[in-house]
């Protein structure tokens, strides 16, 4: 998996196991966080960019950019039972331990294993904070 072939959904996916091994909370309910990080990462010039970030769109419909298809992913992956967002909050969702073991087997090459580092570097600061 490349930069010039992994998708949104696998990026999300990759960027989940990184978060949930790094014992980080992973906001459900308030998708800001989410959308905040990925419209940075659009706009950043770094090394091992994913391509699919150039075809991203976001909208300013509410008081942050917004992307509808990150958004629909992030709530597929709670509707397929990959990631589960508990009662009565569902503020954070947490990541199925079989399926994180799976998706960590795809190991990402070249320059997007650096930018899943930055990533997650950006992750840490922005996901703290939200809370």
């Amino acid at each position: 998996m490349t930069n010039e072939d992994i998708s949104l959904g696998e990026f999300v996916k990759q960027l989940t196991v990184r978060i949930h091994d790094a014992r980080l909370p992973m906001p459900f309910k308030d998708e800001e966080p989410w959308h905040t990080l990925f419209y940075r990462l659009k706009q950043e010039d770094v090394p091992g960019k994913p391509a699919f970030f150039a075809g991203l769109r976001f909208d300013w419909d509410a008081l942050y950019p917004r992307s509808q298809e990150l958004s629909e992913y992030i709530h597929a992956l709670h509707f397929t039972g990959c990631v589960a967002a508990s009662n009565p909050s569902y503020d954070e969702m947490s990541l199925n331990p079989k399926l994180g073991q799976i998706w960590s087997s795809q190991k990402p090459e070249g320059d997007l294993s650096k930018f899943l580092d930055y990533a997650m570097e950006r992750v840490k600061t922005q996901f703290a904070t939200s809370q």
